[in-house]
């Protein structure tokens, strides 16, 4: 059987900067004798809404395994409406979410939210299709993605995508064609000499609208500073005539802010994790 982890070009390899596709990508670097061909690369969306943790993450894996990782940004031009892909550094990456904030500026500041994912679909997936079509010429490609074996509904849903075409890429999740799960994914990194510094419950996006309501409230426990470009979105959003939330059915970010300052911690939610709930975007 052909080692799932040999990517044969042009390819890109979606490194979302968490734990399960950095496991992928090391996984395919060791099945190409740690040099990737010329026509493979690897490419990170930042949104500037990840955490830090993952922003350093990222560098350090780059470093430790020699890999260049390029680092690209949702970009538009206000006047013109022209959206492309810049390519940024760990130095200049955004950190206070300005290509997120842009593109609700450009959406009039209706707020994306789990039935509407534009944020996904603008800052990674189209992002990373201008740089590859722009920056590099490609006219179509392989989209190497890190979904686990473990993921089921995700991989059918990336299956499905192949079947119906009309995309210049195609998908291949090597995770899942290795039988690789979480379990596995978590031990690997238990034996590393480094490692992802975000909580596992936090995941990348810090105040993602995904997220269960407990997940929320621990971050304003825990990175209230990074909650407030959040709680800046809805104020905005609500400033013009929006619903000013990211999410309808639950309080708005400033009530469950105001709910944590008052009174303990939210008791652990015994639903899916955040990684289950399909939200390590990239």
């Amino acid at each position: 059987m052909a080692d799932p982890f040999l990517i044969t070009g042009p390819a890109v390899i979606s490194f979302s900067g968490g734990r399960t596709s950095a496991y992928m990508l090391r996984r395919i670097l060791q099945a190409h004798g740690g040099t990737l061909p010329d026509d493979v690369v690897v490419a990170f969306a930042n949104t500037g809404r990840e955490m830090p943790g993952t922003l350093d993450f990222v560098a350090e894996f780059a470093a430790r395994w020699n890999v260049r990782i390029r680092w690209i940004e949702w970009r538009r031009d206000a006047a013109t409406g022209k959206r492309w892909a810049e390519e940024v550094s760990h130095n200049s990456a955004s950190r206070r979410g300005e290509p997120f904030r842009a593109l609700l500026e450009a959406k009039g500041f209706l707020l994306p939210h789990p039935g509407m994912r534009y944020c996904t679909e603008e800052l990674k997936v189209l992002t990373l299709k201008r740089f590859l079509k722009d920056a590099l010429g490609w006219k179509q490609w392989v989209n190497v993605v890190g979904l686990r074996h473990d993921e089921p509904e995700r991989v059918a849903a990336r299956v499905a995508s192949n079947a119906r075409g009309g995309s210049p890429w195609q998908s291949v999740m090597p995770l899942d064609a290795a039988g690789i799960t979480e379990e596995e994914v978590l031990a690997f990194w238990r034996l590393q000499p480094f490692q992802l510094r975000v909580p596992k419950w936090a995941g990348n996006c810090g105040g993602c609208f995904q997220k269960r309501i407990h997940q929320v409230a621990r971050m304003f426990e825990e990175e209230p500073e990074h909650m407030e470009q959040w709680l800046e979105d809805e104020a905005s959003s609500k400033a013009r005539g929006f619903s000013g939330r990211y999410r309808g059915d639950r309080p708005s970010l400033a009530e469950i802010a105001s709910l944590v300052s008052r009174q303990a911690r939210l008791p652990l939610d015994p639903g899916p994790t955040l990684s289950a709930c399909g939200v390590e975007c990239g």
